[in-house]
């Protein structure tokens, strides 16, 4: 990626290219070593704050702590999660306590606090891991074999950022426009296995080519495509909000953390419980979900790889509930792939 950025960095400069339509990174440039406004490098946090200053600074901290809490644990759960099959043990409570006690010299200084991003520290071990294709069950599944667990990746890339205090002069050359193909990229990557665009998907495909699973079996397809519209609304509300609604896109760490009631108590109203199960789980984990595709594979003849997608996080049942696939195995009852394809297809 950041060959990419180089090249179409050069290629702005071309002769006959319009320079002034092309808008760049604004970057304070050159810097020479100084805070960037006319203040000491330490803070006094109480110097020339009245007080309302200081209660009307609480809400905004609040949307900070519930960006910190929210993004960084989410971003956390995803590096470590079981697929990649780490052998040393997560550590959620130190990580937390490391970050909170970064942020005590980043207020002193007056530097905006780090977190653990989304997608780029799931990426971060997914760049880090051996992988390879295996095939079971006539699907064609990405396994993590091995993955170096060390720190000096990490403590590389933070050398670079500061190397990159450096280059202030060159980085204020790069197009936005390649920043945000390269954020675009990285979100597009970021989709496999994201639980809203593997509905979407299935809402537009063809119905004897939706993968026989759960969620297509089990459900009744208006259901499924109506809490995908509902997740939809949701997503699209918080992404129009952060990036278009100017001095309020500050609030979106809010409308992130309101999805919990929406989901607790709004969504629970208007969905039968039994299709929630296999909608969206609330109770089941990651390694349960894992274990129940396992399970749900071996039990299934082979299918076309063609007409099988990978399953998402919802497409199993939640902890103590059995699949139609499960129940049929207890009565003998042989489900041949093309049968089940059928019954889905009928059922619209």
């Amino acid at each position: 990626m950041a060959i990419v950025v180089i090249i179409v960095t050069a290629l702005s400069f071309l002769p006959g290219v319009n320079l002034d339509g092309i808008k760049r990174v604004n970057i304070r440039a050159p810097w020479n070593w100084q805070p960037s406004v006319d203040r000491p490098w330490v803070i006094d946090p109480m110097k020339d704050i009245p007080t309302k200053g200081i209660f009307g600074a609480l809400f905004p901290a609040f949307m900070l702590y519930l960006l910190f809490f929210i993004d960084h644990n989410i971003s956390s759960i995803l590096t470590q999660a079981p697929k990649y099959n780490l052998k040393k043990p997560a550590a959620f409570h130190w990580d937390f306590f490391c970050l909170g006690v970064t942020i005590i010299p980043c207020g002193v200084l007056g530097l905006p606090p780090g977190s653990g991003l989304i997608p780029q520290a799931p990426l971060h071990t997914r760049a880090l891991a051996t992988r390879k294709f295996v095939e079971k069950y006539g699907v064609k599944t990405e396994v993590t074999t091995h993955v170096e667990e060390q720190r000096w990746s990490a403590l590389g890339q933070a050398c670079l950022m500061f190397v990159a205090l450096c280059l202030t002069v060159a980085i204020s050359w790069i197009p936005k426009g390649a920043l945000f193909g390269v954020f675009l990229y990285l979100g597009v990557g970021a989709m496999h296995g994201n639980e809203i665009w593997h509905h979407i998907v299935l809402s537009v495909t063809y119905a004897k080519k939706r993968p026989p699973i759960p969620i297509v079996e089990k459900v009744r397809w208006r259901t499924v495509q109506a809490y995908t519209f509902v997740q939809f609304c949701c997503a699209a509300a918080i992404f129009g909000v952060a990036q278009f609604a100017g001095g309020l896109g500050w609030i979106f760490p809010a409308l992130v953390g309101a999805l919990v009631p929406v989901r607790s108590f709004f969504v629970s109203r208007f969905f039968d419980e039994d299709d929630l199960v296999y909608l969206d789980p609330i109770s089941q984990t990651e390694e349960e979900t894992h274990d129940e595709k396992v399970k749900y594979l071996e039990r299934r003849p082979s299918v076309d790889e063609a007409d099988i997608a990978e399953p998402g996080f919802s497409d199993f049942h939640a902890e103590g509930i059995k699949h139609d696939i499960a129940a049929s195995m207890d009565q003998n009852i042989s489900y041949d792939a093309e049968d089940a394809v059928e019954v889905s297809a009928g059922r619209l």
